[in-house]
């Protein structure tokens, strides 16, 4: 799926009022990351700091802190859980998120309290596309502002 450059996989999970994507993995656990229109909002990435391991995190509460050109933000988790992992690699390389974010630069991965309830909040397909087209709108999303760094990645 596709929204003005950004692209959204059809096999991923999304909240769009946190700008995340949730990925179910192999044993139950579910890895999240910041989505294209997330990447875009925050701009350049210069550092991730993510909870520790074994920290539960309550639905919208911080999973980590992501500092970019002008700020820090919290990046809130759409669903409850411990942490059993995060992505080392942003630690010495936080660009990841800004050049693959449904990719290498993914940000952590719970163990989640429960994932079949959590899914009942989430959205996928053309509901996940039409809640971006909505929180855009809702953002003041410009996407001919030239520092909207999603639409960089196409070049």
């Amino acid at each position: 799926m596709i929204l003005e450059g950004m692209s959204f996989p059809n096999e991923l999970w999304y909240a769009p009022e946190h700008s995340m994507w949730l990925r179910e993995d192999d044993g139950g656990e579910v890895t999240l990351g910041l989505t294209q229109y997330g990447v875009a909002l925050f701009g350049d990435i210069f550092a991730f700091t993510p909870k520790r391991l074994g920290w539960h995190i309550d639905v919208d509460r911080s999973l980590g802190v992501v500092e970019f050109a002008k700020a820090a933000a919290s990046a809130k988790s759409p669903i409850a859980g411990t942490v059993v992992a995060h992505n080392e690699q942003l630690l010495k390389r936080p660009a990841l998120i800004n050049r693959d974010c449904y990719g290498e630069g993914w940000m952590i991965r719970l163990r989640p309290d429960d994932w079949d309830t959590a899914k009942l909040q989430l959205l996928r397909g053309e509901k996940a596309l039409t809640a971006f087209v909505e929180q855009a709108r809702q953002d003041g999303f410009d996407p001919n502002d030239e520092s909207v760094q999603a639409l960089k990645l196409k070049d």
